[in-house]
């Protein structure tokens, strides 16, 4: 280990070669780190989700922005070896399109947080599980869930990325599926969560009971 820093790096492409032709398209990417990257979710920004994008769509400047949550495979040992700030095995990413004119398009990713999931130490460094195995957004996109190597489930806010809460007890292997509750504004700020695990058990959650912060 040599101390030095390591950069997230990010990459745009205007076109994909198919076996039998050019696609055009546009595109971009992001790297959180160098380990393998296990679950990915998808939902549109707020200001989507909201109607405050331009109006008109086909402007030159019209702007568009999704946020993407991604779970890592981690090594506890190996995530003791990096900067703090490298740990997270949770990212959320924001990929924004630009339209320039009417036939350009600018792509672009960027990294707004890394969060961890178990604490690590050197104490529990042999024993912790950070990886993540699956990850899903709920249903309003406010809200997004996390299952860990470590039998637990993670709720995190989408704005802040801030941990909101914990669920365990139920599941008592790695947390392998997760799925919300659809239904009414009720149902989905309730939070009605499900998470199987390897064990081959399901537990159901009540996540946000009614008057509970979410933010």
């Amino acid at each position: 280990m040599t101390g030095k820093r390591k950069h997230h790096s990010f990459s745009s492409a205007d076109f994909v070669v198919t076996k039998d032709d050019v696609l055009e398209t546009d595109a971009c990417s992001a790297k959180p780190g160098t380990c393998p990257i296990l679950c990915l979710d998808i939902c549109p920004s707020q200001d989507e989700k909201r109607g405050l994008m331009q109006s008109n769509s086909k402007s030159h400047n019209a702007k568009r922005s999704v946020i993407v949550i991604a779970g890592q495979a981690a090594d506890a040992r190996e995530l003791m070896a990096q900067p703090s700030d490298e740990r997270g095995t949770v990212s959320v990413i924001k990929a924004t399109t630009r339209r320039e004119s009417e036939v350009q398009c600018e792509m672009q990713a960027r990294i707004r947080a890394k969060v961890g999931t178990c604490k690590l130490s050197d104490e529990i460094s042999r024993e912790g599980k950070p990886g993540v195995g699956v990850c899903k957004f709920r249903p309003d996109g406010k809200i997004f869930a996390v299952g860990g190597w470590d039998k637990r489930v993670r709720l995190y806010s989408r704005t802040s990325a801030k941990q909101l809460g914990v669920l365990r007890g139920l599941n008592e292997q790695s947390i392998s599926s997760l799925e919300w509750a659809h239904g009414d504004d009720r149902i989905v700020q309730e939070g009605i969560l499900a998470a199987g695990s390897d064990d081959g058990k399901i537990a159901l959650w009540r996540s946000f009971p009614l008057g509970m912060t979410q933010t």
